[in-house]
Protein backbone atom coordinates (compact mmCIF):
# COMPACT_ATOMS: atom_id res chain seq x y z
CA UNK A 1 0.00 0.00 0.00
CA UNK A 2 2.68 2.79 -0.86
CA UNK A 3 1.59 6.19 0.09
CA UNK A 4 -0.82 4.68 2.37
CA UNK A 5 -0.16 6.14 5.83
CA UNK A 6 -2.15 6.41 9.40
CA UNK A 7 -2.56 8.93 11.94
CA UNK A 8 -5.08 10.27 14.78
CA UNK A 9 -7.30 13.03 13.38
CA UNK A 10 -7.74 16.34 14.66
CA UNK A 11 -10.10 18.90 14.51
CA UNK A 12 -8.07 20.14 11.42
CA UNK A 13 -9.01 17.03 9.87
CA UNK A 14 -12.66 17.30 10.33
CA UNK A 15 -13.79 19.24 7.03
CA UNK A 16 -12.14 16.58 5.04
CA UNK A 17 -13.88 13.79 6.96
CA UNK A 18 -17.05 15.91 6.61
CA UNK A 19 -16.91 15.95 3.00
CA UNK A 20 -16.56 12.42 3.05
CA UNK A 21 -19.12 11.74 5.48
CA UNK A 22 -21.68 13.44 3.32
CA UNK A 23 -20.54 11.07 0.05
CA UNK A 24 -20.46 7.90 2.30
CA UNK A 25 -23.28 8.06 4.25
CA UNK A 26 -26.87 8.27 3.48
CA UNK A 27 -27.14 9.54 7.63
CA UNK A 28 -24.54 12.39 7.15
CA UNK A 29 -23.14 13.85 10.61
CA UNK A 30 -23.11 17.62 10.47
CA UNK A 31 -19.77 19.83 10.77
CA UNK A 32 -20.67 20.32 14.10
CA UNK A 33 -21.69 16.99 15.28
CA UNK A 34 -18.07 16.01 14.29
CA UNK A 35 -16.78 18.56 16.32
CA UNK A 36 -18.57 17.87 19.63
CA UNK A 37 -17.96 14.35 18.98
CA UNK A 38 -13.94 15.00 19.00
CA UNK A 39 -14.54 17.24 21.99
CA UNK A 40 -16.52 14.60 24.09
CA UNK A 41 -13.02 12.38 23.49
CA UNK A 42 -13.79 10.32 20.46
CA UNK A 43 -10.84 8.94 18.50
CA UNK A 44 -10.24 9.31 14.91
CA UNK A 45 -7.86 7.70 12.69
CA UNK A 46 -7.33 8.60 9.21
CA UNK A 47 -5.86 6.78 6.24
CA UNK A 48 -3.64 9.32 3.95
CA UNK A 49 -2.54 8.31 0.54
CA UNK A 50 0.21 10.92 0.33
CA UNK A 51 -2.18 13.74 2.32
CA UNK A 52 -5.45 13.03 0.82
CA UNK A 53 -8.16 11.45 3.01
CA UNK A 54 -8.74 7.77 2.03
CA UNK A 55 -10.73 6.65 4.75
CA UNK A 56 -11.26 7.21 8.28
CA UNK A 57 -12.76 5.24 11.58
CA UNK A 58 -14.90 7.45 14.32
CA UNK A 59 -15.07 5.70 17.56
CA UNK A 60 -16.06 6.02 21.15
CA UNK A 61 -14.79 4.65 24.59
CA UNK A 62 -17.80 3.72 26.77
CA UNK A 63 -16.31 2.11 30.08
CA UNK A 64 -14.47 -1.07 28.80
CA UNK A 65 -15.67 -1.08 25.06
CA UNK A 66 -14.97 0.35 22.11
CA UNK A 67 -18.27 1.61 19.84
CA UNK A 68 -17.04 1.75 16.43
CA UNK A 69 -19.31 5.13 14.86
CA UNK A 70 -18.18 5.60 11.87
CA UNK A 71 -15.44 3.62 8.99
CA UNK A 72 -15.54 5.36 5.72
CA UNK A 73 -13.31 5.19 2.70
CA UNK A 74 -13.47 7.04 -0.53
CA UNK A 75 -14.87 5.54 -3.09
CA UNK A 76 -11.32 5.26 -5.26
CA UNK A 77 -9.93 3.79 -2.76
CA UNK A 78 -12.32 0.85 -1.74
CA UNK A 79 -11.27 -2.87 -2.27
CA UNK A 80 -7.63 -1.93 -0.78
CA UNK A 81 -8.29 -3.16 2.63
CA UNK A 82 -8.38 0.52 4.49
CA UNK A 83 -11.03 -0.46 6.38
CA UNK A 84 -9.22 -3.70 7.33
CA UNK A 85 -6.21 -1.36 8.06
CA UNK A 86 -8.28 0.90 10.00
CA UNK A 87 -9.78 -1.30 12.47
CA UNK A 88 -7.13 -3.78 13.05
CA UNK A 89 -4.87 -0.43 14.18
CA UNK A 90 -7.95 0.26 16.64
CA UNK A 91 -7.81 -3.17 18.09
CA UNK A 92 -4.21 -2.69 19.07
CA UNK A 93 -4.72 0.80 20.00
CA UNK A 94 -7.44 -0.69 22.56
CA UNK A 95 -6.23 -4.14 23.61
CA UNK A 96 -6.62 -2.69 27.30
CA UNK A 97 -10.95 -2.99 26.37
CA UNK A 98 -12.77 -5.44 26.48
CA UNK A 99 -15.15 -5.60 23.69
CA UNK A 100 -15.47 -3.96 20.35
CA UNK A 101 -19.23 -2.84 19.25
CA UNK A 102 -20.46 -1.64 15.90
CA UNK A 103 -23.44 -1.07 13.96
CA UNK A 104 -24.16 -2.06 10.02
CA UNK A 105 -26.94 -1.78 7.99
CA UNK A 106 -28.62 -5.54 7.23
CA UNK A 107 -28.08 -4.33 3.52
CA UNK A 108 -24.10 -3.97 3.72
CA UNK A 109 -23.36 -7.64 3.11
CA UNK A 110 -19.63 -6.44 1.56
CA UNK A 111 -18.87 -4.67 5.19
CA UNK A 112 -20.69 -7.69 7.68
CA UNK A 113 -18.35 -9.59 5.54
CA UNK A 114 -15.37 -7.62 6.50
CA UNK A 115 -16.34 -7.50 10.34
CA UNK A 116 -16.94 -11.57 10.42
CA UNK A 117 -13.14 -11.78 8.83
CA UNK A 118 -11.96 -9.66 11.58
CA UNK A 119 -13.42 -11.18 14.09
CA UNK A 120 -17.26 -9.47 15.29
CA UNK A 121 -20.05 -11.90 15.42
CA UNK A 122 -23.38 -10.70 14.65
CA UNK A 123 -24.98 -10.14 17.90
CA UNK A 124 -29.03 -8.75 17.21
CA UNK A 125 -31.09 -6.20 15.12
CA UNK A 126 -32.38 -2.94 16.09
CA UNK A 127 -35.26 -2.54 13.71
CA UNK A 128 -36.27 -0.13 11.60
CA UNK A 129 -33.04 1.71 12.86
CA UNK A 130 -32.24 3.92 10.12
CA UNK A 131 -34.17 6.77 8.97
CA UNK A 132 -36.73 6.24 6.35
CA UNK A 133 -35.66 6.17 2.69
CA UNK A 134 -37.83 7.43 0.04
CA UNK A 135 -40.17 5.14 -0.42
CA UNK A 136 -40.22 5.41 3.47
CA UNK A 137 -38.42 1.88 4.33
CA UNK A 138 -36.38 1.97 7.42
CA UNK A 139 -33.41 -0.97 7.61
CA UNK A 140 -32.18 -2.94 10.46
CA UNK A 141 -29.46 -2.16 11.98
CA UNK A 142 -27.39 -5.61 12.68
CA UNK A 143 -25.85 -5.29 15.73
CA UNK A 144 -22.12 -7.03 16.20
CA UNK A 145 -19.07 -7.31 18.52
CA UNK A 146 -16.30 -9.20 19.50
CA UNK A 147 -13.86 -9.49 22.74
CA UNK A 148 -10.75 -7.86 22.22
CA UNK A 149 -8.38 -9.19 24.94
Amino acid sequence: MDGLTLRRGSAADLRAVFRLNRVVFDEAWSLASLHAALESGFDLLLCEDNGLLAGYLLSQDILDEVHIMQIAVAAAYRRRGIATRLTRALLRDKAAMSRMLLEVRASNTAARSLYVRLGFREDGRRPAYYAPDADGFREDAVLMSMSVR
